[in-house]
C-alpha cells in the first residue's frame, strides 16, 4: 500500500446507510488510479456531454482520470437522490459552476468536484453553495513565485516567516482555501477571500484561517502529498469524510 493510500484509509468506507445531510457536509476522496474501476461499464453512467469530453482527451492518462472522477461523481450523487447514476445530468450555472440539471435541482443537493494528480474530492451539501479544492503539492513546484504573484503582502510575509520545511505545505493550504471559495461562487476572489491567515500551531503544524462573512472554511487532509479545503455557505458544519469505492 502506498503512503497516499495509507493516509487515505483514515477516511473510512461509507456505510450502506448514509447519515442525512441535515447538519453536516459529506466529502468523498476518490483515487483516480484505482485499477478496480470498470472504465467501460462506468462510461455508460456518463451523460452525452461528459462522454464527448472524454473523447476529446488526447492522452490515456487524462482520459482515465476524468472517467474515474465522473464515474465516482455519478455513483456518489445517486446515493443522495432517488435516481439511477446514469440518470444524472449536469449543466453550468450562471458563473460557470457545474450543477445538477434543473429537473433534478428540486432535490436540493449541491455538490462540487475537484481533482489533482491522482486524487479527487467530491463534496455534497444540501441547500447551500459549496466549494472544494484539492492540490497535489508537487515537490518541484516553484511555489514562491506563485505566492509573490497572487498572495497578499501579509500572506507572503507569513509564509516567509515559517520554517523552510513547512512553507510548501502552507502555500498549498492557502492556495486550496482561495480556490475553494472561487469554486463555491464560480467567480474570482472579489475581495472576499483575499486574506488568509497563516499560523503555526504546535507541534510545527501549519494552520489556515479566514474571516469570510457568510462562509465557513475547513481544512481537509485527503492523503499524503495532497492538501484540501472546503468552503460552505452559512455557519460551520461538520464534514464527514469517506473513501469512495466503485459499485
Amino acid at each position: 500500500m502506498s503512503e497516499s493510500d495509507s493516509r487515505m484509509t483514515t477516511w473510512p468506507k461509507a456505510p450502506v446507510e448514509l447519515p442525512t445531510l441535515d447538519g453536516n457536509v459529506h466529502v468523498w476522496a476518490v483515487r483516480l488510479d484505482d485499477t478496480r474501476v470498470d472504465l467501460d461499464g462506468g462510461r455508460e453512467l456518463l451523460s452525452p456531454d461528459e462522454r464527448e469530453r472524454v473523447a476529446r482527451f488526447h492522452f490515456d492518462l487524462h482520459r482515465r482520470r476524468y472517467l474515474i472522477a465522473h464515474i465516482a461523481l455519478h455513483e456518489i450523487l445517486a446515493r443522495y437522490l432517488p435516481l439511477d447514476p446514469a440518470q444524472l445530468w449536469f449543466e453550468l450555472g450562471t458563473n460557470g459552476k457545474p450543477k445538477l440539471a434543473p429537473a433534478l435541482a428540486a432535490h436540493g443537493v449541491d455538490f462540487n468536484l475537484s481533482h489533482s494528480h491522482e486524487m479527487a474530492l467530491v463534496a455534497v451539501n444540501r441547500f447551500g453553495e459549496i466549494g472544494v479544492d484539492i492540490e497535489y503539492a508537487r515537490p518541484e513546484f516553484k511555489f514562491q513565485e506563485i505566492a509573490e504573484r497572487f498572495f497578499t503582502a501579509r500572506e507572503v510575509a507569513a509564509l516567509r516567516g515559517l520554517p523552510a520545511n513547512l512553507q510548501r505545505q502552507a502555500f498549498f493550504k492557502c492556495w486550496t482555501s482561495k480556490e475553494a471559495f472561487l469554486k463555491a461562487k464560480g467567480t474570482g476572489l472579489s475581495g472576499k477571500l483575499d486574506e488568509v491567515e497563516i499560523t503555526l500551531g504546535a507541534p510545527e503544524q501549519v494552520r489556515i484561517g479566514a474571516s469570510v462573512p457568510g462562509w465557513s472554511l475547513s481544512e481537509l487532509t485527503p492523503g499524503d502529498g495532497y492538501e484540501g479545503a472546503l468552503l460552505i455557505a452559512g455557519g460551520a458544519l461538520p464534514a464527514i469524510c469517506y473513501r469512495w469505492q466503485s459499485d
